[in-house]
């Protein structure tokens, strides 16, 4: 039976190259208002306080552990790479001890936030449920896997796309591969796993069936909020994230007393800080360290680079401050 342990393993996978990504970059290293998109995943997976933090890399994976060296985690290598189910039968291998609740992300899901998260592992531990996944209906479900549900409404199975007959592939209700494993359910059965599908690979999917065989308990915990869910395939959903980022970045500093003109057209990124009381004006970037005062006004069409900028100054139209204090 599932176990009522509550330490937690989070188990990130990011050992895919991208290919619509046109790049010759690893997709997790493109850069996402500034920064890594993986490193947002870190982060959040951190801020959970794992018991254990495992990263599994493929594509590349000798400069994503070079980029991440101060990562406080243990890095998997998976060569060659052979679906989610072989990212995990590999992970395994580092939790040879483990027990409790198995939560594994992507690298390339980076706007899924730590309340999403301790909500899901907090339903599947509270149901005492073998496996626990988010689901989710986006505007388009195509490349998806399809949940299926039986007659009560109770997750049945999980149908990938490529599989899926033309019925299935009208269902809006699509996994997104973000799930809570309970460790003596998931360690065996991961065993069990076959490559007898359409992409040859070994499908964390699967591990639905195997559960149901064994009238064990498994849900789809249904998120509404798509966006935060799913990952990023391409340029443009590269910057459609960008977007989100950039205007709960300037909701924040907004809330901390910052008036910011035109939201729209102002550009800040993470690592800057501003004090209170500081307008800044339309068509506005600043980037990397850089740090304004308070009571500051930051004109239009004004770019800020690793910078400092003492209180009460004002940044006259069309500046470019790069490597600059001005006091």
């Amino acid at each position: 039976m599932p176990s009522d342990r509550k330490s937690l393993a989070v188990v990130i996978l990011a050992a895919g190259k991208g290919t619509r990504m046109k790049s010759d970059l690893p997709k997790v290293l493109h850069l996402l208002h500034g920064k890594p998109m993986l490193e947002y995943v870190l982060e959040t997976a951190r801020s959970m306080r794992p018991q254990k933090n495992l990263l599994v890399v493929g594509h590349q994976a000798r400069r994503l552990m070079e980029v991440f060296r101060t990562w406080p985690g243990d890095f998997i290598e998976q060569s060659p790479q052979l679906g989610t189910g072989h990212a995990l039968q590999i992970a395994q291998k580092e939790m040879k001890t483990f027990q409790g609740t198995v939560l594994v992300l992507y690298g390339d899901v980076p706007l899924i936030e730590k309340e999403t998260l301790k909500k899901l592992v907090q339903v599947h531990e509270r149901g005492k449920a073998a496996l626990t996944l988010i689901s989710t209906e986006p505007e388009n479900p195509k490349g998806y896997g399809r949940i299926i549900r039986d007659p009560q409404g109770h997750l049945q199975k999980i149908v990938e796309e490529k599989d899926a007959t033309a019925q299935e592939k009208r269902i809006r209700e699509i996994n997104t591969g973000i799930y809570c494993f309970d460790s003596e359910f998931l360690f065996p059965s991961l065993s069990k796993l076959t490559r007898k599908n359409s992409q040859k690979e070994y499908y964390l999917t699967d591990l639905v069936q195997i559960a149901r065989d064994k009238n064990l308990p498994c849900s789809a915990f249904f998120h509404s909020r798509s966006e935060e869910v799913l990952g990023i395939n391409d340029r443009f959903e590269l910057a459609r994230s960008s977007q989100v980022v950039r205007q709960k970045i300037l909701k924040d500093w907004m809330l901390q007393g910052v008036t910011i003109v035109d939201p729209l057209s102002t550009h800040i990124e993470h690592s800057v800080r501003v004090g209170p009381d500081t307008i800044i004006g339309p068509f506005t970037m600043i980037r990397g360290n850089t740090r304004i005062g308070s009571r500051c006004q930051i004109s239009s069409h004004v770019i800020i680079e690793e910078s400092i900028v003492k209180d009460g100054l004002t940044i006259p139209p069309f500046s470019v401050i790069k490597n600059q204090t001005l006091v």
